[in-house]
C-alpha cells in the first residue's frame, strides 16, 4: 500500500511539474517577445534628421493630477 502511494505521489508530482513548466514557458516566451518588440519600436520624435536616436535631455509635461478635469472640458453634463 505504501509503495502504491509513493508511486502515485511521484507520478502526480511529475505531471504537476510538467504542467507548471509548460505554463511558465508560455509566459516567459510572451515576455521575451514583448520585450524584443518594445526595444525595436522607436517613436519618430526620438530620431534626428539622419535617423539616429537623439541622446539629448528629453522634456515632458505631466498634469498635476491625471484625474483633474477642467470644468470647461466636461461635455457630458448639460
Amino acid at each position: 500500500m505504501l509503495i502504491a502511494l509513493v508511486v502515485l505521489v511521484t507520478i502526480g508530482a511529475f505531471f504537476i511539474g510538467i504542467t507548471t513548466a509548460w505554463l511558465a514557458k508560455g509566459y516567459v516566451e510572451d515576455y521575451i517577445e514583448n520585450a524584443a518588440y518594445a526595444k525595436s519600436v522607436t517613436h519618430p520624435e526620438m530620431l534626428d534628421e539622419d535617423g539616429n536616436i537623439m541622446h539629448d535631455e528629453l522634456l515632458y509635461v505631466r498634469p498635476a493630477s491625471p484625474w483633474d478635469i477642467p470644468e470647461d472640458e466636461d461635455d457630458d453634463e448639460e
